[in-house]
């Protein structure tokens, strides 16, 4: 009997495998349905859940700022730093400032009190009369929170031994003199009752994080940090990677660990305004077997029609497969590289030419095999091959020395090409190339930032050609991967050297002129409104005679890092010489928006910085002279010439405040303030509370 006969009758018993696909399918869409209501469904009551707390938050801030520039809370406060200063609970500002806050707290029940604090530590008004008088002993870590965490602090047991935290800000007078603190302290039950209308499910528990890694759980009696939690302590590596992160891609995020039976899912929902997360830990082996059970009778059903298709199937294929069992036990050891496996089929039939056929073809492709591996193991650069046709890629060994990459399996979607860890800025612009390349595209070169075995990112080249057969149809993707990171870093240094001033790191004169000057063309042709600013220190001279040249330089330092935080995305800004700066700023609405942002300048200088130097604080000052592109000038030495006539105006009237160059006409196009000296804090303070 033929081959083709045969097959006749084993393509009938294939009615086994609609069945098997079935199965197959369904065990599939039940491990995505899992994996949905384990992943999906927590992350968003736990986002919903944190953007309800982050509001609470929000108003706590709100109110206590609402407190803190009360001119009634101002001018109570400054009046009780005076030596002068006799406590009256009779005066009109007390009674008035008392009477606020207990409509507060009896609006808010989780406050349980607030105080105002003087800059000598003394409480001046509070809603418990005990504490008037008395100096907090911790007032110089109460100071130093107000000015870090929105003032925010960690949790920590009250002495009514219940969980609480305190929420601080700053008073300063009219004339920016700090002048002390509002205190409030808050309970927990707001936050407990938010954790209760969390509904999970039985294999999850929920909590809220502080930024130091103390839990406030169930029955929220006492605190504990996480590594002494016995529900979460197994996740400390991934709840101290949350506490440390810096980065806004971990504030949100999903982590399994554990294997079997004590298989665990962490997840985390970030709380911007106190910088804490809602953290929870489900038991996804007790979900999972939860889920199978219920499944368990629709799966019986199926195994029972398997078997009896099976029954079936075994016996043609006992008859009539014997000679593709040959087929199957020579074959891997011909994939294999076993020349001297044969085929041993005694039959005259289709199956024996097959065989034979198979021979010729795999002695062909073994020496063609052993020519390629042989070129991959003599190059230094990484080679690599996709192939359609079987969903899979292969890399070369000498991958595993540059990247510490381990893929789950040899598929596309698991392999390199879509796990390897890419610098954030050039993972768009890759996958993006990958895409085309996988799509209408038949070659791709780009160069990307690759993190290295060793932690660190290094450039690469990658180059990849696409192969097609007879048929025009692809059949595989060979490219190759090399390491260009000496070169082109050495090629950003030269680039960096020639555009950047070496000590400010802003552009320097002529890179800021160039960029003017196209400013200016893109101005005129888009009709945009944007600006120019020539700022000049005033008196910098005085850092360098009297603290010497490392201070005058933290003082440059420190200027062009405030230049940098408010160009961003609004222009760009350079340093022009010495201690003149320039800045260009773009697509404004109103030409009094660039006042405000040289007032924003003049404001940030004043309240200075504390220099590493001479550890004294030091206040900065300077002259700010605005022009427009398209009003002051036709091109860049116009327009600086009017931003630095400006600022000279500015230096012959007082300094210190910015002003804007005259128009075409000779008119005055706006008018600056002089913006009166900000005054320094009188301490830095640097006890943290507990």
């Amino acid at each position: 009997m033929s081959v083709k006969v045969k097959l006749v009758f084993f393509i009938v018993l294939l009615a086994i495998i609609p069945v098997i696909i079935i199965n197959v399918c369904a065990s599939v869409k039940v491990n995505e349905v899992a994996d949905e209501l384990i992943t999906g469904n927590v992350t968003n009551i736990l986002n919903n859940q944190s953007e309800n707390m982050n509001i609470y938050f929000e108003e706590i801030i709100a109110s206590i700022k609402e407190i803190a520039s009360s001119e009634n809370v101002k001018s109570y406060t400054s009046e009780s730093n005076g030596s002068d200063f006799v406590f009256s609970e009779e005066s009109e500002e007390y009674i008035g400032i008392t009477k606020n806050f207990d409509a507060l707290a009896a609006f808010d029940p989780t406050l349980r009190k607030i105080m105002l604090i003087n800059n000598s530590g003394m409480i001046i008004a509070s809603t418990d009369s005990s504490d008037i008088q008395k100096r907090m002993s911790n007032y110089k870590g109460l100071f130093n929170l107000a000015q870090t965490n929105n003032g925010i602090s960690s949790f920590f047991m009250s002495g009514d031994d219940t969980p609480s935290f305190i929420v601080t800000k700053s008073i300063y007078s009219a004339d920016n003199e700090f002048q002390g603190i509002v205190y409030q302290l808050y309970g927990t039950d707001h936050l407990q009752k938010s954790l209760n209308t969390i509904k999970l499910n039985k294999y999850t528990a929920v909590a809220v994080m502080d930024n130091t890694g103390n839990l406030l759980e169930y029955p929220y009696k006492v605190l504990q940090s996480y590594s002494n939690s016995d529900t979460y302590k197994n996740a400390g590596e991934v709840l101290r990677e949350l506490i440390n992160s810096e980065t806004s891609n971990i504030k949100n995020k999903n982590t399994e660990f554990g294997a079997m039976s004590k298989k665990r899912v962490i997840f985390n929902s970030y709380i911007s305004t106190p910088g804490w997360n809602i953290v929870a830990i489900s038991d996804k082996f007790g979900l999972e077997q939860e889920l199978e059970r219920k499944i368990s009778s629709v799966r019986n059903v199926s195994v029972i029609l398997i078997i009896l298709s099976l029954v079936g199937t075994c016996i043609f294929v006992y008859i009539f497969t014997k000679p593709i069992d040959e087929i199957l036990r020579v074959f891997p050891k011909k994939q294999r590289g076993d020349v001297n496996a044969q085929f041993n089929i005694k039959s005259n039939d289709e199956f024996k030419q097959i065989a034979l056929a198979f021979d010729s073809t795999f002695n062909d492709l073994f020496e063609s095999d052993q020519r390629y591996k042989t070129f991959v193991d003599i190059t230094n650069n990484i080679i690599f091959e996709v192939s359609f046709k079987k969903n899979t890629v292969f890399v070369s060994k000498n991958f595993n020395k540059k990247f510490s990459f381990r893929p789950k399996d040899d598929s596309t979607k698991e392999s390199f090409l879509y796990k390897i860890r890419l610098h954030k800025d050039d993972r768009d612009r890759y996958l993006n190339d990958l895409d085309r390349l996988l799509g209408p595209s038949n070659f791709m070169q780009g160069e990307y930032r690759v993190k290295s075995i060793y932690g660190d990112f290094i450039w690469i080249m990658i180059k990849a050609t696409k192969f097609y057969n007879r048929d025009d149809v692809p059949t595989k993707i060979i490219g190759v991967i090399m390491d260009i990171d000496k070169e082109k870093k050495s090629e950003m240094h030269l680039l960096q050297r020639a555009n950047y001033d070496a000590l400010t790191k802003l552009y320097n004169r002529e890179t800021f002129i160039k960029s003017l000057d196209a400013q200016i063309e893109l101005s005129n042709t888009k009709k945009s409104l944007d600006a120019m600013m020539f700022i000049d220190l005033d008196d910098f001279k005085f850092f360098n005679d009297e603290y010497g040249h490392a201070c005058g330089d933290e003082v440059l330092k420190f200027v062009a890092d405030t230049l940098k935080e408010i160009c961003f995305e609004r222009g760009f800004a350079g340093r022009f010489g010495g201690d003149e700066f320039v800045a260009c700023l773009t697509n404004l609405t109103l030409y009094g928006d660039s006042g405000k942002i040289a007032q924003e300048i003049i404001d940030i200088l004043g309240k200075g910085f504390i220099s590493e130097s001479t550890g004294a604080k030091l206040a900065i000052h300077c002259s700010i002279g605005i022009s427009f592109l398209r009003e002051n000038g036709k091109n860049t030495e116009e327009v600086i010439a009017a931003a630095d006539e400006a600022m000279y105006n500015i230096k012959k009237h007082g300094k210190s405040a910015y002003a804007y160059a005259k128009s075409k006409s000779g008119e005055i196009s706006a008018s600056g303030e002089l913006a009166p000296n900000t005054s320094k804090i009188d301490d830095v303070i640097d006890d943290v509370i507990s």
